[in-house]
Parts: structure tokens; C-alpha cells; sequence
């Protein structure tokens, strides 16, 4: 398949185009060159690109329509082939030639699979008919811009809150580096105007390559917030790069269902080694209670959390055991602080754990190594 023209077997065309009238640069190029005598002229075509500009992440590949149009009441075979302006990227034709019908239009794809080096590079595509020895030409240029693939995930936990009127919860939300993104990413909101506010969390939060940062943010509706579902929208933003999830929130009948009284006490700890701690947990309230995740942090503000931890259920007035793991023993818990400085407890230490039940209650508690 051909995929690329030779600059130094192109450079007489390019020259004799240029002679007649064209440019090679932005936008498209008609001209034709040769004897036609006593033929009629067979008119011309047009080449267009879509997208004609386009941003690529590096290392990632995108496609541009080249649609070949008859102008003129030309009709016949053209020949499609690429030329590299600058620094060339990877990039091929398919099909590298087409046929038009009379004063018709046909089709081909541009695939361009960008460099892992950042800037601007451009290319041209160059269509060629030769009929009775006239050869007519067209081109058309794409500037692609090749962005960095850094990235970032921005994640809520609980997605969904349910409560009455008038009530307070939370939800955490978690940005994650990708492909070792480092930035300060901020976060707004989006929430039904006169019903909701929301408060609280770090803002902006500051992420390290593979690393992950977290803010909690209190949602609080209005006493006066009819019964309903609703919508809120968390977006980070970082320059050109931003990212939203949805939390929804199901404001409820207070009555119904009755409302639960969690109460959690920690009766007893125990360090298993310097990355497990084990923690017993008394339900004192008035409902079957489940811990769903904790974060366990030093006395800096480091912090271990794990969203998605495997709790027990716990009745009323019985007690449940939740194991608790940083460092190596937790590879997936999510690390914020200053990087290396809490990969284990310490002898004399002091730690803050703070659980949150699937009721998205929180209760926080502190342990002595």
C-alpha cells in the first residue's frame, strides 16, 4: 500500500503545479498541466479534508475523511498519496486511489498515528489524474497538534445519597494521575440553584505523578427541598483537560423509611504488624450497621484509604471486626500525602481511623501503636 510521495520525485510536479497558479500550503490546490489539443477539457476535481486540524494525544492515532468531488464534468481514476511538511508522523492512505463518476464524489480515510514528541506538524494530500497525457492535480493539508496523553480520573463515593430535607452528608471525591499526570486539578460544582449547597473539601487538589488525592465534600439540602431525585455535578478542571461525575441525591420522606441511629464504638484494637490493624466495632444504635470503607492517618495528615472494604454486617448491640491494611500490604488503598513518609506504623505513634457505613456515616476513632 502506498502510504508516503518522495519529496525529491515530487519536487517537478510540486514545481509545475506552483508554475500554474497553485500553492502548496493551507486549504486545497487545483491546477492541471499538458497538451490537451483538440481534446475537451475533462475538467478538474477538488480534495477535502474533515477534520482538517485536529488535537492527538502522543502515541495515539485519529482519522481525517478525504472526499475526492468532480468539478467541470470530470470523471476517472485519482491517485492519492501524502506529502510530509516538516517533521513527518505516521500515516497512511486508504484506498490510494479512487474513481469518480462524472461530476461525482468519492471517499477515502487519512489514518495518522502521532509521534510520542509533542508540537504542531502538518502534511498534505496530493490527488493526481493523467488522461491523454494532461495531468490534473489537487491537494488539501491537515495540521495536527500532538498533546500530551498525562491525564487524570476524577471518581465519587457513594455516587448516590439518599436523606431527607433539611440533612447533611457526604462524599468523597478521588483524582487520580494517569499515565503520571501532575497538576492541580480544581473542582466546582453544579447543583440545583436555591436547594442545595456544598461545602467543605480540599480545592484545588494538588496530584503527583501516580498519585491520587481526595476531598470530601459536605451536601446539605434546604428544609424547605421538595421530595424528589436530583442532580449534582462535581467537574475538575486542569487548563484544557476537565472531567465530571454525577452524584445524585434522593431527598426522601423522613417518616419513611424510619429513620436509623447509627452508633458505632470501638471496644478494642490490635496492630497485627506495622501494615494490619485489626479494630472491634460495637453497634450501639437502633439498625444493622456495615462499614464500607475507613482512612487511617498519622499524625502529619497522611493518610490510607480503602473504598471498597469487604465489612462484616453488624446487628444491633453485637460487635464486628474490620481488618484495616496500609503500605505493601494494601495495594489497592489510595495513598495522599507527602510521598514515602507513611508506608508503616510506628512504635509510639498515634493514628486517627475514621469508617464510613454504607448509611455514609462516618465515626473516627484513635489508636496507639
Amino acid at each position: 500500500m502506498m502510504s508516503f510521495v518522495n519529496l525529491v520525485h515530487l519536487k517537478p510536479l510540486l514545481m509545475v503545479l506552483m508554475a500554474a497558479g497553485g500553492t502548496v500550503g493551507s486549504g486545497v490546490m487545483l491546477s492541471a498541466y499538458g497538451n490537451y489539443g483538440s481534446h475537451k477539457d475533462p475538467g478538474t476535481f477538488a480534495i477535502s479534508l474533515s477534520p482538517s486540524s485536529m488535537m492527538v494525544a502522543e502515541n495515539t492515532g485519529a482519522t481525517s475523511a478525504i472526499t475526492v468531488t468532480g468539478v467541470g464534468g470530470f470523471s476517472g481514476t485519482v491517485g492519492l498519496s501524502i506529502v510530509y511538511l516538516g517533521a513527518s508522523l505516521t500515516a497512511t492512505i486508504s484506498p490510494t486511489s479512487v474513481t469518480i463518476p462524472l461530476n461525482g464524489v468519492a471517499h477515502s480515510t487519512l489514518s495518522i498515528k502521532a509521534p510520542t514528541t509533542t508540537g504542531s506538524y502538518s502534511l498534505l494530500v496530493i490527488g493526481l489524474h493523467t488522461n491523454h497525457g494532461a495531468t490534473t492535480s489537487s491537494s488539501a493539508e491537515v495540521a495536527v497538534q500532538v498533546i500530551s496523553n498525562q491525564d487524570y480520573t476524577i471518581t465519587e463515593s457513594p455516587s448516590v445519597i439518599i436523606g431527607p430535607n433539611g440533612a447533611s452528608n457526604t462524599t468523597t471525591i478521588t483524582v487520580t494521575s494517569v499515565n503520571g499526570y501532575t497538576g492541580n486539578v480544581s473542582l466546582t460544582f453544579t447543583a440545583p440553584f436555591g436547594y442545595f449547597t456544598v461545602t467543605g473539601g480540599t480545592n484545588p487538589l494538588r496530584i503527583v505523578s501516580g498519585g491520587a488525592a481526595i476531598s470530601t465534600l459536605t451536601i446539605t439540602t434546604s428544609t424547605s427541598t421538595a421530595l424528589g431525585t436530583y442532580s449534582i455535578t462535581v467537574t475538575g478542571t486542569d487548563g484544557t483537560r476537565s472531567h465530571s461525575v454525577t452524584i445524585t441525591v434522593q431527598v426522601v420522606d423522613p417518616i419513611t423509611p424510619p429513620y436509623i441511629n447509627e452508633d458505632l464504638v470501638m471496644n478494642n484494637h490490635t496492630f497485627n504488624n506495622s501494615t494490619m490493624l485489626t479494630v472491634n466495632l460495637q453497634n450501639m444504635g437502633n439498625g444493622t450497621t456495615t462499614v464500607v470503607s475507613y482512612v487511617i492517618r498519622d499524625a502529619s495528615g497522611d493518610a490510607w484509604s480503602m473504598t471498597n472494604l469487604n465489612s462484616p454486617i453488624i446487628p444491633v448491640g453485637q460487635t464486628g471486626t474490620a481488618i484495616m491494611f496500609i503500605g505493601s500490604s494494601c495495594p489497592i488503598c489510595i495513598y495522599t500525602g507527602i510521598t514515602g513518609l507513611f508506608f508503616t506504623f510506628q512504635h509510639g505513634s498515634t493514628y486517627t481511623v475514621t469508617v464510613t457505613t454504607s448509611r455514609n456515616n462516618q465515626f473516627a476513632y484513635t489508636v496507639s501503636y
